[in-house]
């Protein structure tokens, strides 16, 4: 696979996800987001930047396998917010019952940002019925039970991964889509499941997309950052 560039996580954050919540928010003065992964690396600043603004109450739902609740006990701390501000819920998207019981006891949630998900290329090589069946799997059910409750605002971590082996450099947004994995397919999948779903119904959803890189770093303070049970990059952060 060819070597990526990396972004720091403050930049990700700072300038893709958090503009987008913002954006999101804009008719709304304060709203409830569910942050699926929202243990994670990318997730738990996601947490903190949305918390910061003062406009969003945070639900996360994850299943901790790679990730711990200390991180989000450092979110509260880095952010000062109460318990009702930062809610967590052990759940695996791909399990219907718990996820529909999240949604019935945050009636309040309108958006979502899904980073949850398995996220090793040589684990996926190995394994990619699992990744299918998570990665695939698991985004169509939670995207089945936003649209029962007609939840459209959603935005979804796929991967520069989808661009497989560049035909040139820089990569730009409208580069060939070509996957050369199981986990970048995965991404890949779900991307056009989206844009399935945005064509058969443009009222009822309101999706982006975003393409990283590998993002690095650590918060400011250092009190987050990458911290993975069991960790599969040359440079954890």
């Amino acid at each position: 696979m060819t070597t990526r560039a990396s972004i720091t996580i403050k930049y990700l954050i700072s300038n893709l996800i958090l503009p987008l919540a913002v954006a999101f928010a804009a008719a709304n003065p304060h709203r409830t987001v569910l942050v699926t992964g929202g243990a994670g690396y990318i997730g738990s600043h996601t947490c903190v930047e949305l918390l910061q603004t003062g406009k969003y109450n945070v639900v996360v739902v994850d299943t901790l396998d790679n990730s711990c609740m200390e991180s989000l006990e450092r979110v509260r701390e880095l952010t000062g917010c109460t318990k009702d501000m930062l809610q967590f819920r052990q759940c695996d998207v791909r399990d219907t019952d718990t996820l529909k019981s999240v949604l019935d006891e945050f009636p309040a949630i309108d958006s979502c940002i899904h980073f949850a998900g398995l996220k090793a290329v040589g684990e996926s090589v190995a394994n990619p019925l699992m990744y299918y069946d998570c990665n695939i799997g698991g985004t169509t059910n939670l995207l089945q039970n936003l649209s029962t409750r007609k939840i459209k605002n959603f935005v979804f971590s796929s991967s520069a991964t989808v661009y497989g082996d560049p035909e040139k450099l820089p990569i730009t947004e409208d580069s060939k889509l070509s996957a050369t994995n199981p986990y970048g397919r995965t991404k890949l999948f779900v991307e056009e499941i989206l844009r399935d779903c945005h064509a058969s119904n443009p009222e009822l959803w309101n999706i982006l997309i975003l393409r990283y890189f590998n993002p690095i770093g650590a918060h400011p303070s250092g009190r987050i950052g990458e911290d993975p049970q069991v960790c599969k990059f040359m440079y954890p952060s």
